[in-house]
Parts: C-alpha cells; structure tokens; sequence
C-alpha cells in the first residue's frame, strides 16, 4: 500500500503502540506482535534487507542478533512520514534507512537475507503482494540467501496447493 501524504499517527494506549496510517492500523507493538518479530529477526544472518520499517521492531532485534552485521542492516520505506513518527517517538532510528519504493529499488548489491512485512494481513487475498514481494526479493538475494517474511509459511502453502 502507498500513501501519497498519509497521516501517520502512533497511538500510545496501555504501554503499547500502534501505527495508524490514514486511519488504518497497521502494525503494533503488543507482546505477540514482538514475539513474531523477534523470532523472524532470531533466523537472519549476513547483510539484512529489511522491507518496510513499521515501528522498528524487527530492526531493534535484528541488531540484537549476533548473527547480523549491524552495519549493514537497510530499511527500505517508502512513506517518509512514518520514520518522522517513529523519529518523534522513539527519538531512535535502528539500522539505515531508504525511502524509497521497494519495487523500484535498485541495486547491485545483494543481501544475505531479505525481511518482508508489507501486506495487511495473512490472507488468501494478500498471496498476490507477497508473490510481487518475493519476486523482487529474489532479485536482490545473494545466491546463500534467504528471504524471510511474515505469514510466509501460509503463503508458500496457499502457492504448494495451488501448485505452483
């Protein structure tokens, strides 16, 4: 999804954020939420592409993980507005930072693990985002690269059963 000029908000409610974007929630920070992030952030390794920042979750964990070289963790965003958010927020910005869209990003350089997230939920009716996304991905992948994604399991099995 792309906002042009969205209003990006994050709602602080019971210790807990969440990101609005055009009245839309988005991503939040409540306690399944991180424990997903940081089990996606747990299998990265190498130079990490992450695609779309949210509230900087996976970005904080990823740091975290010995396995992940800290400089060469890149975010590629697309709406500016939501890193001026997390920018008042947080006050802390994890990782470097590209706005940019990612089906327009270019590179030579190739990642050893590319983290996808861009998709409103997982369902049948997002396949169609997460197979654009990983098309991309692919070309942006060191060949000992892996691409990781929220809801990946279910997608890859919703393209098994329809055989592909």
């Amino acid at each position: 999804m792309f906002f042009k000029n969205p209003k990006v908000e994050i709602i602080q409610q019971k210790g807990y954020n969440f990101l609005w974007i055009d009245d839309e929630l988005w991503m939040w920070d409540i306690p399944i939420e991180k424990q997903c992030q940081k089990e996606l952030a747990d299998q990265a390794y190498g130079e990490v592409l992450v695609v779309g920042y949210g509230l900087g979750i996976i970005q904080k964990y990823l740091l975290m993980n010995p396995n992940v070289i800290g400089k060469y963790l890149l975010t590629i965003e697309k709406n500016e507005q939501v890193m001026n958010e997390c920018g008042k927020v947080y006050k802390q910005i994890y990782g470097g930072i590209v706005i940019r869209d990612f089906y327009k990003y270019k590179t030579d350089k190739k990642f050893n693990c590319i983290i996808g997230d861009i998709w409103e939920d997982i369902l049948p009716n997002c396949l169609p985002q997460y197979i654009k996304f990983k098309k991309k991905a692919q070309e942006l992948l060191a060949p000992d690269g892996k691409i990781l994604a929220w809801g990946q399991d279910y997608f890859e099995y919703l393209i098994a059963k329809q055989g592909g």
